[in-house]
């Protein structure tokens, strides 16, 4: 009885310790082009119920932009959030080929160290053709963080894996399948800036 409970223990710590991911594609049509440039605007911050998350916006843009740019030649972020017209001016100005908008659909930062929830992230990019401002892709990318933690991880850090996966398949052949990211096994929390 006693290995038993110790097996269903060790499997529930196991499951407790793993990141879980998806990444969905709403609509594509076409494959970005390695040769090009992109302008990825800032994001508005996300928030969940009364919760206001400062800086949300800025690390999702950050995170979008180093996924789009191992495949581009140079990609920059706006320096504000604004409208989408206004972004599509900008990346008209600064003659940017792809103009890429994340938006924070959900965001949400727990102490799950002593609540037991997860870190939950949900973002979806778009991708417009600036001269034609035609929609080449719409994507969601998902993220749930571990519930077994000792303190130190942030919804950011589920940010770059599902990224890279999605990003990664824009830059596909068409009819190529999205392949879904690969649950990340953690035992011990990640180094931050905060446990330093």
């Amino acid at each position: 009885m006693k290995s038993a409970f110790c097996l269903w223990f060790i499997a529930l710590l196991g499951a407790g310790c793993i990141h879980t991911y998806t990444a969905m594609s709403i609509s594509r049509n076409g494959v970005l082009r390695t040769n090009a440039t992109a302008l990825v605007a800032l994001a508005e911050d996300g928030r969940f119920e009364k919760i206001d998350y400062p800086g949300s916006g800025r690390k999702t843009a950050l995170a979008v932009s180093e996924a789009f740019a191992r495949h581009l030649r140079m990609v920059d972020v706006t320096a504000q959030t604004g409208s989408f017209s206004q972004h599509l001016e900008q990346a008209r100005t600064g003659r940017f080929d792809y103009l890429v908008v994340p938006t924070v659909v959900h965001w949400e930062d727990r102490a799950t160290e002593w609540s037991g929830r997860p870190d939950r992230i949900e973002i979806e990019i778009r991708a417009v053709d600036v001269p034609s401002t035609n929609t080449i892709s719409l994507g969601s990318i998902t993220g749930k963080g571990k519930w077994a933690t000792f303190g130190g991880d942030v919804p950011e850090d589920l940010l770059a894996l599902p990224l890279g996966v999605y990003v990664n398949w824009l830059f596909a052949p068409e009819g190529a399948p999205l392949p879904q990211p690969s649950v990340k096994v953690e035992h011990a929390p990640a180094k931050t800036g905060r446990d330093r």
